[in-house]
């Protein structure tokens, strides 16, 4: 079902922006400040406290630049439009955020977002194990199950019912920001504990032209390249070409997995104070490895057959199936009237499909210990999107008060249609699996076509009085779900929710770089399910307390957090406690996190970085959640850290050499909230080398080789548990890759 276009009277805001996007096209006024490198126009301020010549504090001098930001600026970010979506200084925002900047990706050959987020506080990647089909992540606790809320380019990627779901290749990124805490003032609706946005690959001025070639462990090979620059000697037409394709086996030793990805984007620059920018993607995934569990015996529990060794397949290779393909295509439009008014317009429409096929097995043995029983499950799933979101954005002054004034509206509008089936499978022995047997067909169980529309304003205002900076941003959404059962009509609903969030924060910049602040957010997530009874459950609600501290030393390039935060969720779906409501959920339960989050980038010497985290968090079901009250979400660990050092030799024979490495501290998760196990803690070692051949010989300019190992020792260990009837997940074993790189 396509996309239906309606617009709501109460998006006029959306109509006039439009309208004066045109006037500023046809009748341009004097310039700006003159662009030094192409980027989307931006309003960048300097660090808070700057002085001037007489001593006195000067106000935030707003500098419009037109173009997308070239963002390559090694492992210390300073500034991030996650938390505002302006590009606010990080050391003046009242969050807590962290940035993962493509310097980094690139020196850790991050392959997944999983892995791109391994070094970040409040992260808990790779829930999942090595499946690498979805992103399993969880932000301060929430989230482990269904995966994060992600954003690309501030346009919300989406998950379908079932299998079919929005993921990007982290090649085609430029870089990674994670918003922690209640996050529906500027992204609606999404999960209390965060959203990752996504920066794409887009067009710069400066010439980028790159290709690499890897290979590794499993038959892991891939290529890259990596294009832009200016189209034409003036400079108003840049592009950016940037491709990647890969194939790999799996640690089931059964399994592969294959992708084709590429993303061009134009940028077209009339004037020194507008751009339009077209991007366009496709990724096409025919394999994607394996996403199997394994029982609990011989695992995180004894097994008298020993140990289930970790590449162990459960599936079944004539009936294994998983095929995804996406593809968008969305457009970036800025203008800026004057140095303190501009407005922005940012649509993107995407169509993802899947075909999905699995035999799986559960979480407990039979009474030999080493017999799986097996069922099956598949779902062919198709959905198409369109978002569209407006901005105006202006800079002013009441009296002593500087504003940064953020208006917009956002429209997003889904059609999903999928099936799902369900069948048995024989057994397999889990010890010498037979995995070519005769799988019977599936049933038929599910039949349902979903649309969704959701429609919001918002408003932001960013306040600075001298060193002091005050926030303080409201929004209102519409959310209108509709869910038709094609097997069982009956069962079809509408469910119609309106929400409004605010946040507030408040941080005080001294001048030697120490920075206060104390920020309130809330959230709401809509259920889309029913109870019993067929009544719509209301949305889920996320409500945040955070204080927090952050470091910009002056004579080091370095950035340093530290948060506390109290979170709660409400209105959580909890089993029935009514024993006839076989299935069926109720609404009464709510989850509490809170902890501390440390984190550091820092460049010690012009020679030697490093990224340090370390988060605890309490996380427990409250309220009346019936069995789950006081007990600690599964997948969820209460304590993780991790530092990585890499040091450049800068002189001698061994100019252009390059050492890291990296250690990774993964706490206990708890299995089962009924068994009460836990999967034993884990410390993981990863490595990197990397040598620039002209060290060799002066023509080999340009070109590096590169080889990284992750759990570099070959650790065995379990990722996390769904449940004891369900399973666990064996982490990645040790995976090696060369990469040769060569950049002109």
């Amino acid at each position: 079902m396509r996309p239906r276009l309606r617009w709501p009277l109460r998006h006029t805001l959306m109509l006039s922006s439009a309208a004066c996007l045109t006037s500023g096209l046809l009748a341009p006024q004097p310039a700006c400040a003159q662009a030094t490198q192409a980027a989307a126009p931006v309003a960048v301020q300097p660090a808070s406290g700057q002085v001037g010549a007489e001593g006195s504090e000067k106000p935030p001098e707003i500098v419009s630049v037109i173009g997308h930001r070239n963002r390559r600026n090694g492992f210390v970010p300073k500034d991030s439009n996650a938390a505002t979506k302006t590009d606010t200084p990080l050391i003046d925002t009242p969050q807590a955020v962290s940035v993962v900047t493509r310097a980094q990706l690139d020196q850790q050959n991050a392959r997944t977002l999983g892995e791109a987020l391994r070094y970040t506080s409040g992260i808990a990647s790779e829930n999942r194990g090595f499946s690498t089909r979805y992103d399993q992540i969880s932000i301060r606790g929430f989230n482990a199950v269904d995966g994060i809320d992600e954003f690309l380019d501030e346009l919300k990627l989406f998950n379908g019912a079932f299998y079919a779901t929005q993921q990007i290749d982290p090649y085609l990124l430029e870089r990674v920001d994670v918003l922690k805490g209640p996050p529906s003032v500027l992204y609606g609706q999404a999960s209390p504990g965060g959203v990752v946005d996504l920066t794409s690959k887009l067009p710069v001025a400066d010439p980028i032209h790159m290709l690499s070639f890897e290979s590794g462990t499993f038959g892991y090979v891939r290529g890259t390249g990596d294009f832009g620059g200016a189209l034409d000697q003036s400079g108003q037409f840049l592009y950016r070409l940037a491709a990647t394709g890969f194939t790999s086996g799996s640690q089931d030793r059964h399994t592969t997995s294959d992708r084709y990805a590429v993303t061009p984007s134009i940028s077209w620059l009339p004037d020194d104070r507008t751009t339009l920018t077209i991007n366009a993607f496709y990724q096409h995934d025919p394999q994607g490895g394996g996403y199997g569990t394994v029982p609990l015996q011989g695992t995180i529990l004894p097994n008298p057959n020993g140990p289930i060794p970790n590449d162990v397949y459960i599936g079944d290779t004539g009936f294994e199936k998983f095929d995804r393909s996406q593809t968008s295509i969305g457009y970036q439009f800025t203008h800026h009237f004057d140095d303190q008014w501009s407005v922005r317009s940012v649509a993107r429409y995407a169509n993802v499909g899947s075909a999905y096929e699995q035999v799986y097995g559960g979480g407990s043995l039979e009474a030999d210990d080493r017999t799986l029983a097996r069922n099956t499950a598949a779902s062919k799933e198709h959905f198409d999107t369109i978002t569209l979101e407006e901005q105006v954005l202006g800079h002013f002054d009441t009296g002593p008060l500087h504003h940064s004034l953020l208006v917009g509206a956002n429209w997003q509008d889904l059609r999903d249609s999928y099936d799902f089936l369900f069948g048995q499978a024989p057994p397999i022995d889990i010890y010498a699996p037979n995995n070519n047997q005769v799988i019977p067909a599936p049933a038929l169980t599910t039949n349902e076509s979903v649309g969704t529309s959701q429609e919001a304003t918002f408003a932001e205002d960013q306040i600075a009085l001298g060193r002091l900076h005050l926030q303080i941003g409201a929004r209102e959404d519409w959310s209108d779900i509709s869910t038709r059962n094609q097997i069982t009509p009956a069962s079809s609903f509408d469910q119609f929710d309106r929400a409004f969030t605010w946040r507030g924060g408040i941080l005080y910049a001294f001048p030697v770089g120490l920075s206060p602040y104390f920020n309130y957010a809330q959230s709401f997530q809509p259920a889309n399910s029913v109870d019993f009874f067929g009544n719509p459950f209301k949305p889920t609600k996320g409500e945040q307390y955070e204080v927090g501290l952050k470091y910009q030393p002056r004579n080091i390039d370095a950035f340093l957090t530290a948060a506390l935060f109290h979170l709660t969720e409400t209105h959580v779906l909890v089993a029935d406690p009514n024993p006839a409501h076989l299935f069926a959920s109720v609404q009464t339960g709510a989850i509490r996190s809170q902890g501390i989050e440390l984190e550091a980038h820092a460049n010690l010497t012009r020679r030697l970085n490093v990224i340090a985290s370390w988060t605890y968090q309490d996380v427990a079901y409250e309220g009346d959640s019936g069995v789950l009250s006081g007990k600690r979400p599964t997948q969820i660990p209460a304590q993780y850290a991790s530092v990585w050092a890499h040091y450049d030799i800068g002189d001698g024979r061994l100019r252009g050499l390059g050492l890291g490495a990296g250690v990774r501290y993964n706490g206990n998760t708890l299995a089962d909230q009924t068994v009460e196990t836990v999967t034993p803690n884990t410390t993981l070692v990863d490595a990197q080398i990397q040598y620039a051949l002209a060290g060799l010989l002066p023509s080999l300019k340009g070109a590096v080789a590169q080889i990284t190992a992750q759990n570099l020792l070959d650790k065995r260990y379990i990722s996390s548990c769904y449940s004891a009837s369900f399973g666990c997940f064996f982490g990645a074993g040790r995976n090696v890759i060369g990469r040769l790189t060569y950049k002109w």
